[in-house]
């Protein structure tokens, strides 16, 4: 009874020794199917212009929590002079109107402005002189911090 239960041991000694040599691919598919789907998604949630617009650098930046709230106006000016209000690409001309508009269902009266850190120096007037028209005159530039 001795030598069986030697012989026993001997036995599963050498089975744990053993290599596997074995590739689990199912671990790498379930990895690169979660990569996948989270680009894929990612990747669809912010809107285009939004990523296009490079701020200007400011050293005395201050923190505008207003800014990002859903009924904020907000104005874009792309380095190509495009002009955007909101998610929406709007005429130079109807900026006015659409401002006075968004004041009227019941927006802060005050309007960020992001212009792009290369956009004409025109370009950003013009917009301003249409905010200027539509009765705003407290118009902040939102800018990135250089700290």
């Amino acid at each position: 009874m001795r030598r069986t239960q030697t012989n026993f041991h001997l036995a599963a000694l050498r089975r744990r020794n053993e290599l596997f040599c074995k590739v689990d691919a199912w671990g790498f598919l379930s990895v690169t199917l979660v990569l996948l789907l989270t680009f894929m998604v990612g990747t669809g949630i912010a809107p285009h212009h939004f990523a296009a617009v490079d701020l200007p650098t400011s050293v005395h930046s201050v923190r505008l929590p207003r800014a990002i709230k859903e009924d904020a106006l907000r104005v874009f000016v792309w380095r190509d002079g495009k002009v955007y209000l909101g998610h929406s690409q709007v005429a130079r001309g109807d900026l006015t109107e659409m401002i006075r508009e968004g004041v009227r269902s019941g927006a802060e009266k005050k309007v960020y402005v992001s212009a792009d850190a290369r956009a004409k120096y025109g370009s950003v007037s013009a917009v301003l002189e249409e905010i200027r028209l539509s009765g705003i005159e407290n118009v902040a530039f939102l800018t990135s911090s250089s700290r």
